[in-house]
């Protein structure tokens, strides 16, 4: 049952992620004429030029499919098949409401486009990295190039995204490339923010039911501990043991309430902006 109620938040937030898209993409930055990061602005810029030129062209919504489809097989054979079958559900959606969702131009300002634009797509695509799918292009290629090297190629899309901003700047005017230039920036800092799957939290923990808490947390969570054993309080001078662990923002509300039902008086510290040289799991 608890998978069934799993896979069935995963589909809504699949969902949800698609009518966000599609509204960001087809209420502010087509009307705004702005670009999107990724496979979506490669697409915005492959349809715009085939305007320009008078090149015949598929519409932005079953480019961005077609586009996608090479990267979902090697995500299949190469991540994990839950992982794309749920991608696959958040990139068909995408399609399918970026049809249904009328291009309109709710403000005809480029700043509100810009600033709305990046806000709802941010928030749409740090909602489901937290349900651990991706919203296909090119963040099949990161999992893969971490899964294969555990380093991240932020660089590579850095200058993929700068290709279309430059590119459509020089074409269609500069004005425009800065404000899609803007509307990245302010789409990162959202996910950023949303994705607190990405956040790690230092958790130091003082108990005198160490041995039970280090059972349970370790029972539900995949985080390596260090147990400080026999510290000794300076008020009461009493004996009592440190956990030091380390988790993502994400897992800190589950952890908390095993630490309360464990020992009501337990002393819980947490340091936030924590960064580790390897996996959390890993050591302790």
């Amino acid at each position: 049952m608890a998978g069934l109620n799993d896979n069935l938040k995963k589909l809504v937030i699949a969902a949800a992620y698609a009518l966000l898209s599609a509204i960001s993409v087809n209420l502010f930055w087509l009307p705004g004429g702005i670009y999107a990061n990724g496979v979506t602005g490669f697409a915005q810029l492959v349809v715009a030029l085939s305007g320009k030129f008078n090149l015949p062209m598929l519409d932005l919504a079953t480019l961005v499919l077609f586009i996608n489809v090479p990267l979902l097989i090697l995500a299949w054979f190469k991540i994990d098949r839950k992982f794309t079958i749920f991608t696959i559900v958040a990139v068909f959606l995408t399609s399918v409401f970026m049809k249904l969702i009328p291009v309109v131009a709710l403000t005809s300002d480029p700043v509100i486009c810009t600033v709305f634009g990046g806000v709802i797509h941010g928030l749409g695509v740090g909602i489901t990295l937290n349900s651990d799918f991706s919203t296909g292009g090119l963040d099949i290629i990161g999992i893969l190039v971490r899964k294969v090297t555990t380093r991240s190629i932020g660089t590579i899309f850095t200058a993929f995204n700068l290709v279309i901003e430059f590119t459509a700047g020089f074409v269609f005017g500069w004005r425009y490339a800065l404000y899609s230039a803007m509307t990245i920036f302010i789409n990162g800092k959202v996910i950023d923010f949303v994705n607190t799957k990405e956040k790690k939290v230092q958790l130091l923990i003082v108990t005198k039911h160490a041995s039970e808490m280090l059972r349970r947390i370790q029972a539900s969570h995949q985080s390596g501990i260090t147990v400080i054993n026999h510290a000794q309080g300076g008020y009461y001078h009493e004996a009592q043991d440190i956990l030091l662990l380390v988790v993502t923002s994400h897992e800190l509300n589950k952890i908390a309430d095993v630490v309360k039902k464990v020992d009501q008086l337990a002393f819980m510290s947490i340091t936030k902006g924590i960064e580790t040289n390897r996996s959390t799991s890993q050591w302790g």
